[in-house]
C-alpha cells in the first residue's frame, strides 16, 4: 500500500467508525488522548498519523489497526467477515462461546424461517 493510498482511505475510515459510534471528534479527541484539531487534520486528510497513533485510533475505536488501512471493498467482502468470525471464535473464552452459539442458532433458526415465507 502506498501512502497516496493511505491519504485517501484512512480520512474517511476513521470518520466512518467515529460517525458509526456516534462520537463528535472531541469525544473521540478525548478517547484516544489527543486534541480535537489533531482528529480533525487526520480526518480531512490533512495530517497522516504515525503508526503508534493509527494504533492508538484503533485502539479507541476497539477494532485491529489494519481495519483502517482496508478499502470498503475488502471490508465488506464474505472472506474478510468469515476470517473476522473466526478470529473472534478462535480468541473467545469458553463462556463466550457458548453464548455466540447460542446467538448463531437463534440466529440461523429465523433466517430459516424467513427464508421459507419469501
Amino acid at each position: 500500500m502506498n501512502i497516496e493510498k493511505i491519504r485517501i482511505i484512512l480520512p474517511s475510515r476513521i470518520r466512518t467508525f467515529r460517525n458509526s459510534r456516534g462520537w463528535t471528534q472531541e469525544r473521540f479527541a478525548e478517547k484516544v488522548d489527543i486534541h480535537p484539531t489533531y482528529i480533525s487534520r487526520i480526518e480531512s486528510g490533512k495530517k497522516i498519523p504515525t503508526v503508534r497513533m493509527v494504533c492508538k485510533i484503533a485502539d479507541a475505536l476497539e477494532i485491529n489497526a489494519h481495519e483502517l488501512l482496508m478499502d470498503e471493498a475488502e471490508v465488506a467482502s464474505l472472506d474478510y467477515k468469515r476470517k473476522k468470525l473466526i478470529n473472534i471464535v478462535n480468541e473467545s473464552k469458553p463462556a463466550s462461546l457458548e453464548l455466540y452459539s447460542d446467538l448463531l442458532g437463534v440466529l440461523d433458526k429465523r433466517y430459516k424461517k424467513r427464508k421459507i415465507k419469501l
